[in-house]
């Protein structure tokens, strides 16, 4: 009787070994083949008002390092910070031009530019951390940013908050009621909404760019602003500064966007990656910035800076003449709008 092959004799390796390379022929194996990077060739530029290490600088740099890791997707962001690529109007202008892709500046800087964002600078309109966080994902932010995308070159990206609430410093006294600000001369935006705020709590607005807010503090050409704890202490102006009033009347909000033509270049595949990254990144954003507001406030109070809590009655007196901003600037706003925003408190 013949002896019964082994299952590993020679002829049975032959079949083995032939039916691995037609299947290898057929691309069956594909968890061994490496999916090719796609790339975006064009290195994308950045300009930004903001150092390395403040939320909004940490929400553009980080997107090209998740776009690699989690979407195999390789993009250049060259970011540009403290606006060496120009004043804050000039990068808000420029992303618009094409001159740069991507730039970000609190939501009063685009006011000019489209009222889609306007309620959100409504003095008192956000009344807290997890606020902002659900109106950043809510479906009333997507459709104002498309009624923004209609109108503007831009593309809207996921925001960021810009330091939490602002402060309102000056140089000269205590600030604890409205009635103690008469007369300040304070740095705003250009902003109708904020240079209406100032003037309704009785100091004079004086719209300026940031970078030009330093020495006219130093010099005396304005006494005071109305800026978060972290801007405060990263652009040292504290030195020229003294008291503080935590009025609690706006929550900052850092709006980014993209160049139009930029992102109508990506193919659809990367645009959807780019989204996701950019999402990811404002995640990491806003958890830096929430911890830096307490951060950053205690920094200034370290540097002997006067810090004042209004008491509850105190409070009110601010809030009133805020909100009573509502019935000016608030006026053209759609109500279904308003009702949105509220209803995400």
């Amino acid at each position: 009787m013949a002896k019964p092959k082994s299952p590993t004799s020679p002829s049975r390796r032959r079949v083995i070994v032939g039916a691995a390379a037609g299947a290898a022929l057929l691309g069956a194996p594909a968890i061994v083949r490496s999916q090719q990077p796609r790339r975006f060739l064009r290195p994308l530029v950045a300009g930004l008002n903001a150092k390395e290490g403040d939320p909004s600088y940490e929400s553009i740099s980080r997107i090209p390092k998740i776009l690699r890791e989690k979407y195999n997707v390789h993009l250049d962001i060259q970011v540009h910070p403290s606006s060496v690529l120009g004043t804050d109007i000039q990068q808000i202008e420029s992303v618009q031009t094409g001159f740069i892709d991507i730039a970000s500046n609190v939501t009063a800087q685009w006011a000019s530019f489209s009222d889609a964002f306007t309620f959100v600078d409504l003095p008192y309109a956000i009344t807290s951390w997890e606020m902002f966080l659900r109106l950043a994902k809510s479906d009333l932010w997507r459709q104002q940013a498309a009624k923004f995308e209609a109108k503007t070159p831009l593309k809207v990206l996921p925001p960021v908050g810009s330091g939490g609430y602002r402060l309102l410093w000056n140089r000269a006294r205590p600030t604890p009621t409205p009635a103690a600000v008469k007369g300040i001369k304070y740095r705003t935006t250009t902003s109708k909404l904020e240079i209406e705020l100032v003037r309704a709590w009785g100091g004079n607005p004086t719209p300026m760019a940031w970078t030009e807010t330093y020495n006219a503090l130093s010099s005396g050409v304005v006494e005071g602003i109305h800026v978060q704890p972290i801007w405060t202490f990263r652009f040292n102006m504290h030195e020229v500064l003294k008291y503080a009033t935590e009025v609690d009347a706006i929550f900052a909000v850092q709006f980014q966007v993209l160049n139009k033509n930029t992102w109508n270049l990506m193919p659809p595949d990367i645009q959807t990656a780019f989204m996701a990254a950019a999402q990811e990144a404002a995640d990491q954003g806003n958890q830096i910035d929430r911890e830096g507001e307490v951060t950053f406030k205690q920094k200034l109070k370290d540097a002997k800076m006067d810090i004042y809590v209004p008491s509850r009655a105190e409070k009110a007196q601010w809030q009133k003449i805020g909100e009573a901003v509502w019935e000016t600037q608030g006026k053209g706003i759609d109500p279904a709008v308003i009702k949105s925003m509220i209803a995400l408190r």
